[in-house]
């Protein structure tokens, strides 16, 4: 699942990336650049361990027990085992994993 473009260049996104999130999740291209900008203003170095995505993913599901299921979903797309997710990975299992309307939700994110 991991880019290992997107990890070496973390301050931005490639225009493959973006095209790739468009077809692979229900984001809009500005949708994504917004999700990115919020990405990097929490993860500057552009990784999130899987204790900040737990955080991140209670901001949508606060009445859910996000831990265990956060940590699965984390292992699943921390595709090179390094204990982090790029951003990439984690818009990716933001996507999979959101039920509802996640548009309402991402003005809560970051």
């Amino acid at each position: 699942m991991g880019n290992k473009e997107s990890k070496k260049n973390n301050k931005s996104l490639s225009e493959s990336e973006i095209i790739m999130l468009v077809n692979n999740t229900n984001f809009s291209r500005e949708e994504i650049l917004q999700w990115h900008e919020g990405f990097m203003r929490d993860c500057p170095n552009g990784r999130l361990n899987c204790k900040k995505f737990i955080e991140v993913y209670k901001v949508f599901y606060p009445e859910g027990k996000a831990d265990k299921f956060c940590s699965h979903v984390f292992k699943v797309f921390d595709s090179d085992g390094s204990g982090e997710i790029d951003f990439t990975e984690f818009l990716l299992a933001i996507s999979i994993t959101a039920q509802g309307d996640i548009r309402k939700k991402t003005s809560n994110g970051f």
